[in-house]
């Protein structure tokens, strides 16, 4: 009877977990505003919009390079200097950093 209850408990918290755990994670982004294959503008704009979202004026969107599938977006400070590089999926839209 132990075990049945065990094996219950387990199901109803997967079904309540994974549906969450779905829609979260590659749920894509809040900083695009089409659908479709991401162009190098839509590239340029997500990241200005991301950036802005964090620190307002302070960093900016610089070169962007295809690699792939993914555009490498080099996002620069004040001075142009290089701070970091965002990865943006063309597919999906999805950005992360890449250090």
């Amino acid at each position: 009877m132990k075990t049945k209850k065990g094996i219950i408990s387990i199901v109803l918290l997967l079904a309540i977990v994974l549906p969450a755990y779905a829609f979260g994670c590659g749920s894509g982004n809040n900083y695009r505003t089409s659908t479709g294959v991401v162009t190098k503008d839509e590239a340029q704009q997500m990241t200005q919009n991301y950036l802005a979202s964090i620190d307002g004026a302070r960093f900016k969107p610089g070169d962007i390079q295809l690699d792939g599938r993914t555009y490498l977006v080099d996002v620069v400070d004040e001075s142009g200097k290089s701070v970091v590089k965002m990865n943006i999926d063309m597919l999906t839209g999805d950005m992360k950093p890449v250090f």
